[in-house]
């Protein structure tokens, strides 16, 4: 999950092989989709002849990384069952890296490899029931510049147990697509949140062996989160995941959050670079409301891309916000439109584009995604901001502002969890406060840290420590 601060959100080859075959050490690691039982993951790789190499690397449990810098493919073998899913990283050049996945012949999807400084997990496709299987991993987009050079680089390939046939959904019982679902009160004062028990946060802080500091690091992972999803997922494979949460939200009885991280020109270039093309993007979002429609979830949509507005080349960005709100609104989804924090913008600035993007059709906007501002300055900036709208709703994320904000927004010290996940009924326009962000795992390669994304015990054990009581 990426991180986000006020202004931005976030190769040399070590050795060539001559031959078509490498070895990797490809471990399970952390960060890894979370699921019941341990993945099996892939050991080594057979590359095609000049495709790439093995290389040294910080920040991945073996050491190691397999290396794609050409086009060409990677071949390995799993014997299991389960949901495949991909974990890589990409060096961008105009554009992210795109890989293809098939299993035993038969391709299974493809993603877009957003991530540059962190290992990300990509779910492809459907399960794949049990055997030995074939997985070839293809590098289908290689390009360079004088200035840059796109390039993949695979961490493992892993089946995850679970279900071994494509998941059946019910049919939706409310109205149909074409009729609106009006958004009609606060969703969180009639389902708290949704804690999935399936996170990766849950699975990584259990494998903690001291027991004093596994409740710490439980503390920090327990609690409901959002799950993101971008566009390191295809459309098939997101209807998929989306459908998979939004189900298991619903039969629990519980208020689903989802974040929706795919804009064009998202983070202007920086480290979180990537989104779709915005033909791509329309799609995709249609992808995404059909997999909870009907299932009451609440999005967060787009973090950081009013804040960033007009702060690069960015295309009709508000145009394909609002038609995100309207076609995810028309699938019963509530909408919160992100709205950057109390530090970026002014509220008058952010009201202006709030209307741009359609904010009449959604439920509201968040605040503070990833961010540690005080709940009391995000909801002062939050109330200001619903009385320039007319009146609309808003969540703030208290993840990790229980302290405060830091000197610095990558893995600042002492800082603490904020207030766990609640609905809010106070006569106040604030609907709930939420954990968008997965407190407990790293900003990046600072502060001690490891790769982005990845679970970090020991920050999750400080944020224990210092929650707000």
């Amino acid at each position: 999950m990426p991180v986000r601060h006020a202004t931005s959100r976030r190769h040399r080859l070590l050795a060539q092989v001559g031959t078509a075959v490498v070895t990797a050490a490809l471990l399970t690691g952390t960060g890894a989709p979370a699921v019941g039982a341990e993945p099996v993951a892939s050991r080594s790789w057979t590359l095609s002849a000049g495709a790439g190499a093995v290389r040294a690397a910080t920040g991945t449990p073996g050491g190691t990384e397999a290396l794609l810098r050409s086009p060409g493919s990677a071949t390995t073998t799993l014997t299991g069952a389960g949901r495949v899913v991909l974990r890589a990283r990409g060096d961008q050049c105009a554009g992210a890296p795109r890989a293809q996945v098939a299993v035993d012949g038969r391709t299974l999807g493809t993603v877009q490899v957003v991530n540059a400084s962190g290992w990300w997990e990509y779910p492809v496709g459907d399960p794949v029931s049990a055997g030995r299987h074939q997985v070839v991993v293809t590098f289908l987009n290689d390009h360079r510049t004088a200035t840059c050079d796109r390039n993949l680089f695979a961490g493992w390939i892993a089946l995850v147990p679970g279900p071994t046939t494509p998941v059946v959904r019910p049919t939706p019982t409310p109205p149909p697509p074409t009729t609106p679902a009006p958004t009609t009160g606060n969703p969180f004062a009639a389902a708290a949140p949704f804690a999935d028990p399936a996170s990766t946060a849950l699975r990584d802080a259990r494998r903690q062996a001291d027991p004093a500091l596994r409740e710490l690091e439980l503390r920090t992972a327990s609690p409901a989160t959002s799950l993101w999803v971008g566009d390191w997922l295809s459309a098939s494979a997101v209807r998929s995941e989306v459908g998979r949460y939004a189900t298991a939200a619903r039969a629990a009885g519980r208020t689903g959050v989802l974040t929706v991280y795919a804009i064009p020109g998202r983070d202007c270039g920086s480290y979180s670079a990537g989104g779709l093309a915005p033909d791509a993007y329309r799609t995709w979002v249609r992808a995404v409301a059909d997999g909870l429609r009907g299932t009451g979830t609440a999005v967060v949509l787009e973090p950081d891309a009013l804040a960033q507005l007009g702060a690069c080349p960015q295309g009709d960005r508000v145009g394909l916000l609002r038609d995100a709100v309207t076609v995810l609104a028309d699938a019963g989804a509530v909408v919160y439109l992100d709205a950057g924090h109390s530090g970026w913008t002014t509220p008058e600035v952010m009201a202006t584009r709030l209307r741009q993007a359609g904010v009449d059709r959604a439920r509201g906007f968040a605040t503070n995604v990833s961010n540690f501002r005080t709940t009391a300055d995000e909801r002062a900036y939050g109330q200001r901001l619903s009385a320039l709208l007319g009146g609309k709703r808003f969540v703030v994320d208290t993840s990790r502002n229980g302290q405060g904000p830091g000197s610095t927004w990558c893995n600042p010290t002492g800082r603490g969890l904020g207030t766990t996940p609640r609905a809010v009924q106070d006569g106040t326009a604030l609907d709930a406060l939420l954990w968008i962000k997965r407190p407990g795992q790293s900003d990046g390669t600072c502060g001690g840290g490891p790769a982005a994304g990845t679970w970090w015990p020991r920050q999750a054990q400080e944020l224990a420590r210092n929650a707000v009581r």
